[in-house]
Protein backbone atom coordinates (compact mmCIF):
# COMPACT_ATOMS: atom_id res chain seq x y z
CA UNK A 1 0.00 0.00 0.00
CA UNK A 2 0.86 3.27 -0.56
CA UNK A 3 2.01 5.41 2.60
CA UNK A 4 -0.89 8.06 3.70
CA UNK A 5 -0.35 10.75 5.97
CA UNK A 6 -3.20 11.38 8.15
CA UNK A 7 -3.56 15.36 8.55
CA UNK A 8 -4.12 15.65 4.91
CA UNK A 9 -2.90 18.05 2.50
CA UNK A 10 -4.09 21.75 1.48
CA UNK A 11 -3.94 23.74 -2.01
CA UNK A 12 -4.10 27.44 -2.29
CA UNK A 13 -3.81 29.52 -5.60
CA UNK A 14 -5.10 31.58 -7.85
CA UNK A 15 -6.75 31.75 -11.53
CA UNK A 16 -5.96 34.76 -14.12
CA UNK A 17 -7.18 35.38 -17.27
CA UNK A 18 -5.08 36.99 -19.87
CA UNK A 19 -6.21 38.75 -22.74
CA UNK A 20 -5.30 41.60 -24.49
CA UNK A 21 -2.42 42.75 -22.26
CA UNK A 22 -4.66 42.76 -19.47
CA UNK A 23 -5.49 40.15 -17.22
CA UNK A 24 -7.86 39.94 -14.82
CA UNK A 25 -9.34 37.71 -11.57
CA UNK A 26 -11.35 34.74 -13.14
CA UNK A 27 -14.01 34.33 -10.25
CA UNK A 28 -17.18 31.92 -10.11
CA UNK A 29 -14.62 29.07 -12.03
CA UNK A 30 -14.87 25.56 -10.26
CA UNK A 31 -11.10 24.87 -9.45
CA UNK A 32 -10.15 20.60 -9.15
CA UNK A 33 -8.22 19.41 -7.10
CA UNK A 34 -6.70 15.96 -8.31
CA UNK A 35 -4.50 13.25 -7.47
CA UNK A 36 -2.09 11.28 -9.42
CA UNK A 37 -0.15 8.09 -8.38
CA UNK A 38 1.82 5.39 -10.09
CA UNK A 39 -1.79 3.60 -10.63
CA UNK A 40 -4.02 6.91 -12.22
CA UNK A 41 -5.48 9.83 -10.77
CA UNK A 42 -8.94 11.00 -9.59
CA UNK A 43 -10.50 14.07 -8.29
CA UNK A 44 -10.11 14.33 -4.59
CA UNK A 45 -11.94 18.28 -4.24
CA UNK A 46 -13.26 20.95 -5.67
CA UNK A 47 -14.71 25.07 -4.99
CA UNK A 48 -15.46 27.99 -7.14
CA UNK A 49 -13.14 30.32 -7.36
CA UNK A 50 -13.79 33.98 -5.30
CA UNK A 51 -13.49 37.50 -6.81
CA UNK A 52 -9.96 37.35 -6.47
CA UNK A 53 -9.50 34.22 -8.40
CA UNK A 54 -8.96 32.54 -5.63
CA UNK A 55 -8.87 29.25 -4.05
CA UNK A 56 -8.12 27.18 -1.49
CA UNK A 57 -8.44 22.86 -2.32
CA UNK A 58 -8.00 19.94 0.11
CA UNK A 59 -6.67 16.24 0.35
CA UNK A 60 -8.37 14.42 3.21
CA UNK A 61 -5.42 11.98 3.02
CA UNK A 62 -2.50 11.79 1.00
CA UNK A 63 -0.45 9.61 -0.86
CA UNK A 64 3.19 10.53 -0.46
CA UNK A 65 3.85 8.59 -3.79
CA UNK A 66 1.31 10.89 -5.58
CA UNK A 67 1.55 14.35 -7.42
CA UNK A 68 -1.32 17.04 -6.82
CA UNK A 69 -2.20 19.29 -9.41
CA UNK A 70 -5.27 22.12 -10.01
CA UNK A 71 -7.80 22.37 -13.42
CA UNK A 72 -9.55 24.94 -14.26
CA UNK A 73 -11.48 24.95 -17.29
CA UNK A 74 -11.79 28.16 -19.93
CA UNK A 75 -14.23 28.16 -23.10
CA UNK A 76 -14.16 24.32 -22.88
CA UNK A 77 -10.60 24.09 -22.73
CA UNK A 78 -8.59 22.44 -19.53
CA UNK A 79 -5.71 23.92 -18.11
CA UNK A 80 -3.37 22.39 -15.73
CA UNK A 81 -0.61 23.96 -12.98
CA UNK A 82 2.15 22.21 -12.19
CA UNK A 83 1.87 19.06 -10.23
CA UNK A 84 2.98 19.35 -6.29
CA UNK A 85 4.35 17.00 -4.00
CA UNK A 86 3.24 17.26 -0.21
CA UNK A 87 6.58 18.77 1.45
CA UNK A 88 3.37 19.88 4.42
CA UNK A 89 0.03 20.61 5.42
CA UNK A 90 0.20 23.58 2.72
CA UNK A 91 1.18 23.69 -0.62
CA UNK A 92 0.60 26.87 -3.03
CA UNK A 93 0.37 26.26 -6.56
CA UNK A 94 1.72 28.26 -9.35
CA UNK A 95 -0.52 31.18 -10.53
CA UNK A 96 -3.22 29.34 -13.60
CA UNK A 97 -3.58 31.69 -16.51
CA UNK A 98 -6.12 31.09 -18.93
CA UNK A 99 -6.65 32.53 -22.43
CA UNK A 100 -9.65 33.11 -25.42
CA UNK A 101 -9.00 30.94 -27.78
CA UNK A 102 -8.40 31.42 -31.73
CA UNK A 103 -8.38 28.77 -34.59
CA UNK A 104 -6.30 30.54 -37.57
CA UNK A 105 -3.78 31.98 -35.41
CA UNK A 106 -1.07 32.56 -33.69
CA UNK A 107 1.03 29.99 -35.61
CA UNK A 108 2.54 27.03 -33.81
CA UNK A 109 6.25 27.16 -34.02
CA UNK A 110 8.91 24.33 -34.04
CA UNK A 111 11.85 25.83 -31.12
CA UNK A 112 13.53 22.20 -30.84
CA UNK A 113 14.01 19.23 -32.48
CA UNK A 114 15.94 16.46 -30.69
CA UNK A 115 16.10 13.11 -32.42
CA UNK A 116 17.75 9.99 -30.51
CA UNK A 117 18.29 7.41 -33.11
CA UNK A 118 19.25 3.86 -31.16
CA UNK A 119 22.07 1.25 -32.57
CA UNK A 120 20.84 -1.61 -34.45
CA UNK A 121 18.62 -4.32 -32.56
CA UNK A 122 18.66 -8.18 -32.35
CA UNK A 123 16.37 -8.09 -35.83
CA UNK A 124 18.24 -5.31 -37.47
CA UNK A 125 16.31 -2.56 -36.64
CA UNK A 126 16.83 0.43 -34.81
CA UNK A 127 14.44 2.97 -32.75
CA UNK A 128 14.40 6.33 -33.10
CA UNK A 129 12.97 8.85 -30.61
CA UNK A 130 11.98 12.54 -31.21
CA UNK A 131 11.80 14.87 -28.45
CA UNK A 132 9.83 17.92 -30.20
CA UNK A 133 8.90 21.10 -28.18
CA UNK A 134 6.08 23.29 -30.07
CA UNK A 135 5.77 27.08 -29.00
CA UNK A 136 3.09 29.17 -29.30
CA UNK A 137 4.25 33.27 -28.86
CA UNK A 138 0.75 34.87 -28.99
CA UNK A 139 -1.93 35.15 -26.12
CA UNK A 140 -4.26 33.34 -27.62
CA UNK A 141 -5.10 29.18 -26.89
CA UNK A 142 -4.76 27.82 -30.37
CA UNK A 143 -7.10 25.36 -31.04
CA UNK A 144 -8.19 22.54 -34.49
CA UNK A 145 -11.37 23.52 -36.01
CA UNK A 146 -12.52 20.17 -37.20
CA UNK A 147 -9.61 16.32 -37.39
CA UNK A 148 -8.85 17.70 -41.14
CA UNK A 149 -6.64 21.24 -39.89
CA UNK A 150 -4.20 20.16 -37.49
CA UNK A 151 -2.93 23.05 -35.06
CA UNK A 152 0.08 21.94 -35.90
CA UNK A 153 1.72 18.96 -38.22
CA UNK A 154 5.43 17.99 -38.84
CA UNK A 155 7.24 15.67 -41.45
CA UNK A 156 8.30 12.17 -39.72
CA UNK A 157 9.88 9.51 -41.89
CA UNK A 158 8.44 7.65 -44.54
CA UNK A 159 10.37 4.68 -43.94
CA UNK A 160 9.19 4.86 -40.23
CA UNK A 161 7.15 1.94 -38.77
CA UNK A 162 5.34 1.58 -35.18
CA UNK A 163 4.80 5.17 -34.85
CA UNK A 164 3.75 6.01 -31.42
CA UNK A 165 3.58 8.77 -28.83
CA UNK A 166 4.79 8.80 -25.65
CA UNK A 167 3.97 11.12 -22.35
CA UNK A 168 3.74 14.28 -23.75
CA UNK A 169 2.60 17.17 -22.54
CA UNK A 170 -0.86 17.17 -25.25
CA UNK A 171 -2.83 14.46 -25.18
CA UNK A 172 -1.68 11.58 -26.95
CA UNK A 173 -5.75 11.25 -28.04
CA UNK A 174 -5.24 14.69 -29.93
CA UNK A 175 -2.00 13.29 -32.13
CA UNK A 176 -2.25 10.74 -35.10
CA UNK A 177 0.14 9.85 -37.90
CA UNK A 178 -0.90 10.99 -41.16
CA UNK A 179 1.22 10.02 -44.14
CA UNK A 180 4.41 10.98 -43.96
CA UNK A 181 3.52 13.65 -40.61
CA UNK A 182 2.38 13.76 -37.51
CA UNK A 183 -0.08 16.17 -36.64
CA UNK A 184 -1.59 17.68 -33.27
CA UNK A 185 -5.02 18.71 -32.80
CA UNK A 186 -4.89 19.02 -29.17
CA UNK A 187 -5.31 23.19 -27.74
CA UNK A 188 -1.41 24.71 -27.52
CA UNK A 189 -1.89 27.96 -25.17
CA UNK A 190 0.83 30.78 -25.06
CA UNK A 191 4.20 28.88 -24.28
CA UNK A 192 5.91 25.93 -24.56
CA UNK A 193 4.60 21.66 -25.21
CA UNK A 194 7.08 19.15 -25.33
CA UNK A 195 6.09 16.42 -27.56
CA UNK A 196 7.28 12.62 -27.53
CA UNK A 197 7.34 10.66 -30.12
CA UNK A 198 9.08 7.13 -30.76
CA UNK A 199 9.04 4.71 -34.41
CA UNK A 200 10.93 1.79 -35.69
CA UNK A 201 13.50 1.87 -38.82
CA UNK A 202 13.56 -1.49 -40.69
CA UNK A 203 16.31 -3.31 -41.27
CA UNK A 204 16.29 -2.45 -44.59
CA UNK A 205 17.13 1.07 -43.61
CA UNK A 206 20.62 1.84 -44.74
CA UNK A 207 20.09 5.72 -44.79
CA UNK A 208 17.97 8.12 -43.21
CA UNK A 209 17.24 11.57 -44.58
CA UNK A 210 15.84 13.68 -41.81
CA UNK A 211 13.22 15.17 -43.38
CA UNK A 212 13.32 19.36 -42.09
CA UNK A 213 9.84 20.91 -43.32
CA UNK A 214 10.28 23.83 -41.21
CA UNK A 215 12.30 26.27 -39.60
CA UNK A 216 13.48 24.89 -36.51
CA UNK A 217 15.19 27.01 -33.64
CA UNK A 218 17.26 24.22 -32.39
CA UNK A 219 17.73 20.37 -33.83
CA UNK A 220 19.77 17.95 -32.42
CA UNK A 221 20.89 14.26 -33.77
CA UNK A 222 22.02 11.94 -31.02
CA UNK A 223 23.72 9.18 -32.24
CA UNK A 224 24.54 5.66 -30.31
CA UNK A 225 25.80 3.64 -33.14
CA UNK A 226 29.46 5.01 -33.28
CA UNK A 227 29.95 3.61 -37.66
CA UNK A 228 26.76 5.94 -38.18
CA UNK A 229 27.69 8.72 -40.28
CA UNK A 230 25.81 12.18 -40.01
CA UNK A 231 26.10 14.47 -43.02
CA UNK A 232 24.50 17.90 -43.06
CA UNK A 233 25.02 21.14 -41.11
CA UNK A 234 24.78 19.59 -37.96
CA UNK A 235 27.88 20.23 -35.71
CA UNK A 236 29.18 17.28 -33.41
CA UNK A 237 29.01 19.21 -29.82
CA UNK A 238 30.28 16.01 -27.68
CA UNK A 239 28.71 13.00 -25.99
CA UNK A 240 26.09 12.69 -24.12
CA UNK A 241 25.29 9.75 -21.55
CA UNK A 242 21.34 8.58 -21.29
CA UNK A 243 20.51 5.79 -19.02
CA UNK A 244 24.10 4.06 -19.06
CA UNK A 245 24.27 4.64 -23.34
CA UNK A 246 27.26 7.02 -24.67
CA UNK A 247 25.60 8.90 -27.91
CA UNK A 248 27.41 11.57 -30.19
CA UNK A 249 25.44 14.78 -30.43
CA UNK A 250 25.26 16.96 -32.94
CA UNK A 251 23.30 20.11 -33.64
CA UNK A 252 22.87 23.25 -35.05
CA UNK A 253 20.42 26.80 -34.18
CA UNK A 254 18.05 28.50 -36.41
CA UNK A 255 17.98 25.32 -39.26
CA UNK A 256 15.80 26.79 -42.15
CA UNK A 257 13.06 24.60 -43.72
CA UNK A 258 14.72 22.57 -46.11
CA UNK A 259 17.96 21.86 -44.52
CA UNK A 260 19.97 18.48 -46.03
CA UNK A 261 20.57 16.10 -42.65
CA UNK A 262 21.60 12.56 -43.97
CA UNK A 263 22.46 9.40 -41.40
CA UNK A 264 24.31 6.68 -43.34
CA UNK A 265 24.31 3.31 -41.58
CA UNK A 266 27.03 1.19 -41.90
CA UNK A 267 26.54 -2.52 -42.57
CA UNK A 268 28.38 -4.65 -39.62
CA UNK A 269 27.35 -7.70 -37.64
CA UNK A 270 23.94 -7.25 -35.65
CA UNK A 271 24.58 -6.36 -31.79
CA UNK A 272 23.22 -8.39 -29.11
CA UNK A 273 20.88 -5.02 -28.19
CA UNK A 274 17.18 -5.75 -25.92
CA UNK A 275 14.23 -6.82 -28.09
CA UNK A 276 12.21 -5.15 -25.48
CA UNK A 277 12.67 -1.92 -27.47
CA UNK A 278 9.74 -3.87 -30.13
CA UNK A 279 6.98 -4.52 -27.28
CA UNK A 280 7.85 -1.99 -24.42
CA UNK A 281 5.98 0.68 -25.05
CA UNK A 282 7.52 3.98 -25.43
CA UNK A 283 6.02 6.08 -22.48
CA UNK A 284 7.51 3.04 -20.52
CA UNK A 285 11.48 3.50 -21.19
CA UNK A 286 13.65 4.64 -18.71
CA UNK A 287 16.03 5.98 -21.97
CA UNK A 288 12.80 8.33 -23.05
CA UNK A 289 12.84 10.24 -19.39
CA UNK A 290 16.64 10.24 -19.62
CA UNK A 291 16.00 12.60 -23.07
CA UNK A 292 13.42 14.55 -21.01
CA UNK A 293 15.46 15.15 -18.32
CA UNK A 294 18.95 16.01 -20.37
CA UNK A 295 16.65 18.33 -22.29
CA UNK A 296 15.58 20.00 -19.15
CA UNK A 297 18.88 20.42 -17.58
CA UNK A 298 20.74 20.85 -20.63
CA UNK A 299 21.27 24.70 -20.14
CA UNK A 300 19.22 25.31 -23.58
CA UNK A 301 18.00 28.75 -23.53
CA UNK A 302 14.36 28.71 -24.27
CA UNK A 303 12.74 29.33 -27.56
CA UNK A 304 9.91 30.89 -26.45
CA UNK A 305 9.27 34.57 -26.96
CA UNK A 306 6.06 35.41 -25.35
CA UNK A 307 3.91 38.34 -26.71
CA UNK A 308 4.19 41.79 -24.67
CA UNK A 309 0.30 41.08 -24.05
CA UNK A 310 0.92 37.89 -22.37
CA UNK A 311 4.46 39.35 -20.37
CA UNK A 312 2.38 42.67 -19.38
CA UNK A 313 -0.14 40.29 -18.19
CA UNK A 314 2.03 38.50 -16.44
CA UNK A 315 3.34 40.97 -14.52
CA UNK A 316 -0.12 42.30 -13.67
CA UNK A 317 -1.13 39.08 -11.93
CA UNK A 318 2.23 39.20 -10.30
CA UNK A 319 1.69 42.63 -8.73
CA UNK A 320 -1.99 41.64 -7.47
CA UNK A 321 -0.56 38.30 -6.05
CA UNK A 322 2.33 40.10 -3.60
CA UNK A 323 0.00 43.22 -3.49
CA UNK A 324 1.22 44.53 0.04
CA UNK A 325 3.91 42.23 0.81
CA UNK A 326 6.72 42.97 -2.19
CA UNK A 327 9.55 41.15 -1.24
CA UNK A 328 12.84 40.18 -2.52
CA UNK A 329 11.18 37.32 -4.03
CA UNK A 330 8.84 39.45 -5.69
CA UNK A 331 11.18 41.97 -6.80
CA UNK A 332 13.25 39.66 -8.47
CA UNK A 333 10.29 38.06 -10.48
CA UNK A 334 8.89 41.61 -11.34
CA UNK A 335 12.41 42.45 -12.63
CA UNK A 336 13.36 39.57 -14.57
CA UNK A 337 9.22 39.99 -16.13
CA UNK A 338 9.88 43.30 -17.15
CA UNK A 339 13.67 42.79 -18.85
CA UNK A 340 12.03 40.00 -21.22
CA UNK A 341 9.02 42.52 -21.98
CA UNK A 342 11.35 45.25 -22.70
CA UNK A 343 13.31 43.05 -24.85
CA UNK A 344 10.60 41.69 -27.03
CA UNK A 345 8.96 45.23 -27.45
CA UNK A 346 12.67 46.44 -29.18
CA UNK A 347 12.93 42.98 -30.84
CA UNK A 348 9.43 43.41 -32.23
CA UNK A 349 10.14 47.13 -33.26
CA UNK A 350 13.32 46.41 -35.21
CA UNK A 351 12.18 43.58 -37.05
Amino acid sequence: MAPIEAQGFRVTGRVVHVRGGDSTALASRWAVLHQVGPTGGAPVDSQQTDRAGRYALHAPAVDTTASYLVSVYHHGIAYFTKPLRPAGAVGTADTLFVYDTASASPPIDLGERHVMVRSRDSDGSRRVIELLVLVNRGDKTRVAVDTLRPVWRGAVPTEAVQFEVGASEVSDQAIARRGGAVEVFAPVPPGERQLLIGYVLPRSVSELALPIDQDTERLSVMLEDTAAVLQGALAFEGWETLEGLAFRRFAAAQVPAGTPVLIRFRAGPLAPTAVLWIVVPLATLALVAGLVRWWRQAGIESPVQESPAVLAGRIAALDAAFAGREDDDYRRQRAELKRRLVEELARREST
